[in-house]
């Protein structure tokens, strides 16, 4: 994958040759080299209101910034929801049939992302994981907890027990579609969800689908096919082994994703960018970047660590 970064092959040189390094401690004008994984990301122009990878197999952040800070989920909040309903070993070919429950809390009529569906009109809950996770579905989100036999607190609650258990401390739901802003995440809880979520060979499976034929059991008028919004999965410079997407005007947009690039699983996560392609173009970024940050820590007279967790500059 190309790259804008100029300093892939400037901070090889200086790790090999040190002498090229004191050679690029030029005056104005000249190349100035970045001291963190965190600065190398703010040169690049990484411009989303808080991101984070982390290479999964050691738990190393390698570049962060604003990783503690809460911000609405949106959709990523249906990662959560299908974890809580595997847990609660729901049989994947039970038939649910939609509610009028369900449409409102999806907002089905307000502009919220949902399945054609009406009250009575029944799915597997295998057709409802596909709905929620491709599509982003909040109607099938909002049925899926249902389909647990829990009441509506009672799954909010294992919701943030989930998160608890994943480490996810800054975390807490308040309904299981992610309609509701006051959801709250943080780039570093999020890294451990979606890594918990797509090691999981279900869940994985249905992120690597384009596109799904859904089938309504009992009203064939609501067959439809329903398409997976992370574009980055026909990306051939990445292999993304699951990812989520969300929106909402008080988030902007995100993107969660686990990937292998360069050898190394990575957990990117972006959030508050301005644009969905801005979060699918920054994520390839932080991933190439991730690969000169480490290269970079190397280099550093003083050990520099690679990504922290305090806040860096939002410019």
């Amino acid at each position: 994958m190309m790259l804008k970064s100029k300093y892939y092959l400037i901070v090889a040189l200086v790790l090999f040759f040190p002498q090229i390094g004191k050679a690029l401690d030029m005056p104005a004008g000249g190349l100035a080299m970045p001291t963190s994984a965190n600065e190398l990301a703010s040169m690049e122009g990484v411009s989303a209101q808080a991101y984070i990878v982390e290479d999964v197999n050691t738990g190393q952040v390698i570049i962060d910034k604003n990783s503690n800070q809460a911000w609405p989920p949106a959709s990523l909040t249906k990662l959560v929801t299908a974890l809580v309903v595997l847990d609660e070993k729901v049989p994947l070919s039970k038939t649910v049939a939609m509610t009028s429950a369900d449409q409102t809390l999806g907002a089905c009529t307000l502009g919220g992302a949902c399945i054609k569906a009406k009250p009575g009109v029944k799915f597997t809950v295998d057709g409802l994981f596909h709905a929620a996770l491709l599509p982003s579905a909040n109607n099938a989100a909002a049925a899926l907890a249902q389909s647990t036999g829990l009441s509506m607190d009672q799954f909010v609650a294992k919701m943030n027990q989930k998160a608890a258990d994943l480490g996810a401390t800054g975390t807490h739901f308040n309904e299981p579609t992610g309609m509701d802003p006051a959801n709250q995440i943080t780039a570093v809880d999020y890294a451990k969800i979606v890594t918990a979520a797509f090691s999981n060979n279900y869940l994985r499976g249905i992120a690597g689908l384009t596109s799904y034929a859904l089938r309504s059991t009992n009203n064939s008028r609501y067959n439809q096919t329903i398409k997976n919004t992370d574009k980055l999965l026909t990306d051939s410079d990445i292999q993304i082994l699951g990812a989520k997407t969300g929106y909402l005007d008080e988030a902007k947009y995100n993107f969660a994703s686990l990937m292998k690039y360069n050898g190394q699983e990575l957990a990117v996560v972006v959030l508050g960018e301005d644009h969905l392609y801005t979060a699918f173009d920054e994520t390839k970024l932080l991933a190439g970047l991730a690969g000169v940050a480490q290269i970079l820590a190397l280099t550093n007279p003083v050990g520099q660590v690679l990504g922290t967790s305090t806040v860096a500059s939002a410019n």
